[in-house]
């Protein structure tokens, strides 16, 4: 197993706008990963996990067009962007 975490903090007024992008790719996503789960708690922060059933299905499917989507969504509509494969970041901004 493979596990992808994105960690961020959104702001209120961008929060609508955030969820919007996610729904319309939401279907998409989940058909193509063993599970994704998107929570945003009472303090704005953004966490979303991804997990994949190994290595070669997340490398191929993680950096596809949906999933770029997702990620530059996050990037710019969030501050403090950490993501993560496995507790290593890879990503931080």
């Amino acid at each position: 197993m493979e596990t992808v975490t994105i960690s961020a903090s959104i702001s209120e007024k961008k929060k609508v706008e955030f969820f919007q992008t996610i729904e319309s790719l939401l279907g998409i996503v989940k058909s193509q990963c063993n599970d994704i789960e998107i929570r945003v708690k009472d303090d704005n922060s953004l966490m979303i996990e991804i997990i994949f059933d190994g290595k070669a299905q997340m490398e191929r499917i993680f950096y596809n067009n949906e999933f770029t989507i997702i990620k530059g969504t996050v990037k710019s509509l969030c501050k403090d962007v950490i993501i993560k494969v496995n507790d290593s970041i890879v990503s931080h901004n």
